[in-house]
């Protein structure tokens, strides 16, 4: 079964995360160019998952911590 999370959804993960204390977060400029980067992969799921993680990439490519599992960033 697909499911696909709405902008909404995507939203309420993002502000949950971003809101927990000692989560340290990518500027923006760095953010948006993981997130293009993930907009170009095949293996983006839904226009958010990717297929490798699992992972919400609106999220993952936020945290300063995050990577890629293809090593694209």
């Amino acid at each position: 079964m697909k499911t696909v999370l709405s902008e909404n959804d995507i939203q309420k993960m993002i502000d949950e995360v971003t809101s927990m204390k000692g989560i340290r977060l990518a500027d923006e400029d760095t953010y948006k160019a993981r997130f293009d980067t993930c907009m170009e992969c095949e293996s983006l799921m839904y226009g958010s998952t990717c297929a490798h993680c699992g992972c919400v990439m609106q999220v993952r490519a936020r945290l300063s911590d995050g990577k890629c599992p293809k090593k694209k960033w």
